[in-house]
């Protein structure tokens, strides 16, 4: 029977491939500082902040962050903008004005996925070598991956047709585009009832920022529904697995809904071996699993120096 890996960014980092958050901002101050310093000030996070805070608060987990803008500063900002107008007709007739505002404001975010693209094609695989006998030139388990980068496909020798990409990627190996963002709807869907509300009450200011704020959770969303849906054909393939592993991947919560389609298409009574490499991850990974109704008996967690069998 064959086995499925789920792979996150600790193996590439296992691989000594700069491919963190981290290393992502890293590139962005060195060839992108002034869309850094337009995405960091979205979270009250000035260039001068320190670096400590910086990763704590956004760079640690980037993907959940991107939903979590310091909206209350963007609200005093938007107050302070109206009251600058000076409108002597209060707020009516407000809404274009501050529509085209925003969208100068929060345009910048468009950009995003061609940093990302730009970022994982100057990471360099050349000093990279195989940490796991098993998956050299492996042509019988299938490889759900959640990095951008082809240590599969160039340090391993695994066929591509056994490779899901699922954020995507670089060609040749993944005709996909690589896509960077977060899983929450539930913040856009409050923000536009919050702007219909505004609109009801012809308050074109909030109406406008509601928007606003809604319009830049969206070109940061990642619709994972649709990702699942456009490679159900690999899904599909996974009928047989018997035995999911899960290396280097956090399990946040817009990884979810992956594994519930995995759980899904693998055998009932598969066996999910989660490796974790901090003692505080093991909790977390075990309720992530469980949450999508793994049974606990067939969960089994390892210290993830144990996977690894070649120096």
């Amino acid at each position: 029977m064959p086995t499925l890996y789920i792979i996150g960014n600790g193996f590439d980092l296992e691989h000594n491939l700069k491919t963190s958050y981290w290393d992502f901002r890293n590139y962005l101050m060195k060839y992108a500082d002034g869309f850094l310093t337009e995405l960091e000030n979205m979270y009250s996070l000035s260039p001068n902040s320190r670096e400590s805070a910086l990763y704590q608060y956004l760079w640690k987990s980037f993907e959940f962050q991107l939903s979590q803008a310091d909206d209350d500063q963007i609200f005093d900002l938007s107050s302070s903008i109206v009251s600058q107008l000076g409108l002597e007709m209060g707020l009516m007739g407000i809404e274009d004005t501050m529509d085209d505002y925003w969208e100068n404001q929060y345009n910048f975010v468009l950009d995003m996925n061609s940093y990302i693209k730009k970022w994982v094609r100057q990471v360099r695989l050349t000093k990279a070598k195989p940490r796991k006998q098993v998956l050299i030139s492996n042509q019988t388990d299938y490889f759900l991956t959640f990095n951008y980068t082809n240590v599969l496909e160039r340090i391993y020798n695994i066929p591509c047709d056994q490779i899901l990409h699922i954020h995507g990627g670089l060609t040749p190996y993944c005709q996909d585009e690589p896509v960077i963002g977060h899983g929450n709807a539930a913040k856009i869907k409050e923000l536009r009832n919050q702007a219909k509300a505004a609109e009801a009450e012809f308050d074109e200011a909030n109406t406008s920022i509601y928007n606003a704020l809604a319009d830049y959770y969206e070109r940061t969303f990642k619709n994972t529904a649709l990702y699942i849906n456009v490679h159900l054909k690999f899904f599909k393939k996974l009928y047989d697995v018997d035995n999911v592993v899960i290396i280097g991947q956090s399990l946040g919560d817009v990884d979810l809904p992956y594994l519930r389609i995995v759980k899904n298409k693998v055998k009932a009574d598969a066996i999910w071996e989660i490796y974790y490499y901090k003692p505080s991850e093991r909790d977390e990974l075990m309720e992530a699993v469980k949450s999508i109704r793994i049974v606990e008996d067939n969960i089994k967690l390892y210290q993830a120096d144990i996977f690894w069998d070649i120096t």
